[in-house]
């Protein structure tokens, strides 16, 4: 991959952010992940936040230590994996954009 994923990758680092609990249940706001990711990443490439579309898991359970992956999609089209690990079970959140996927 070319261009602005090979950027978000290169320097997007680990975040520690909080996310909102959804409904009744401990789950993280998927949505709101996903508009956290779009705010943090997209500037550090310079490409508006608007331009970048994420896409994470719903239902995913708001537990220290859980791990899944989000699907950055860079506004030529080409996709990035997020991984993303809950630090805490609040929605406390560290996000990595993993290098080897670009080798």
């Amino acid at each position: 991959m070319k261009g602005i994923t090979k950027t978000i990758a290169a320097v997007a680092a680990a975040a520690a952010l909080g996310l909102a609990a959804a409904g009744c249940g401990n789950t993280i706001d998927a949505a709101d992940l996903e508009g956290q990711l779009a705010d943090q990443l997209a500037p550090q490439a310079n490409v508006d936040p608007a331009d970048v579309s994420v896409d994470c898991p719903d239902d995913q359970e708001a537990e220290e230590g859980s791990e899944f992956q989000c699907t950055l999609t860079a506004p030529n089209g080409d996709e990035v994996q997020v991984d993303v690990t809950l630090t805490d079970d609040e929605g406390g959140y560290d996000a990595v954009v993993p290098p080897e996927q670009f080798e």
